[in-house]
């Protein structure tokens, strides 16, 4: 039998063709569904019994005595089997449930372990950004180093050529500890200079203080030689 078109459109699905068992597919919800199938089985073997083998309510030959009772005998053998399948299926029903509970737990933590992975990946991308962006901004950054007056590559090359081939952070290293050690020696030879300046200046100094007693003992001299100079003068 046909059922009504789907509303998405879909073409009718023959239910005369349609088996639960390739829908369902958890191995304990299998089980209980081939269970209640057998049960059903049961229920309809039952009832075919039951109308093939009508009660004589009034059996009056012995061949219908035995009949009834045979029939009897039957009906209650099967309604051992379906009350057994029924408790079978109380049971199988039972460890469904808890499998089914099981199964949402399992799901649940399953759950919130792909939210932490989720969230922990988005945090490694965050950091990833956050990492090119300083990368970005060191590379980009102008270095007080990129303008020191440091001497070309070919000439530290000349200079110290076992630095040829080194990588550029080592070879830019190199070059202004060499420039640092030029400074030093640069700043070692001003200060030597500046000292024999000063020095240069106190002997100066002293010369001159030296040269202006001399002017003032020469002018006293000259002050003291005028009278002899004037009785020179009249002989």
């Amino acid at each position: 039998m046909d059922i009504d078109n789907d509303r998405d459109g879909s073409k009718p699905i023959d239910s005369t063709i349609l088996n639960p068992l390739d829908i369902v597919k958890s191995p304990h919800n299998r089980k209980l569904l081939e269970l209640t199938q057998q049960l059903r089985e049961m229920f309809l073997e039952f009832s075919k019994y039951q109308k093939e083998n009508p009660q004589n309510p009034n059996p009056q030959t012995q061949e219908e005595i035995d009949k009834e009772e045979k029939v009897e005998i039957e009906l209650q053998k099967k309604r051992k089997r379906i009350l057994a399948q029924t408790s079978i299926i109380k049971t199988a029903h039972r460890v469904s449930v808890m499998k089914m509970r099981e199964d949402k737990e399992l799901t649940a933590k399953a759950k919130q372990e792909n939210d932490a992975l989720v969230l922990q990946l988005q945090n490694l991308k965050y950091e990833e950004q956050s990492l090119e962006k300083e990368i970005s901004a060191a590379r980009n950054f102008d270095h007080k180093y990129t303008k020191l007056p440091l001497i070309a590559v070919g000439e530290f090359l000349k200079l110290f050529p076992e630095y040829a081939g080194k990588p550029e952070p080592e070879l830019m290293a190199a070059r202004i500890d060499h420039e640092h050690k030029e400074r030093v020696k640069m700043e070692e030879q001003r200060q030597e200079k500046l000292k024999a300046k000063q020095e240069l200046m106190v002997e100066v100094r002293r010369r001159k203080e030296d040269l202006g007693k001399l002017d003032e003992r020469l002018e006293k001299f000259i002050d003291a030689a005028g009278p002899i100079e004037a009785v020179l003068a009249k002989e």
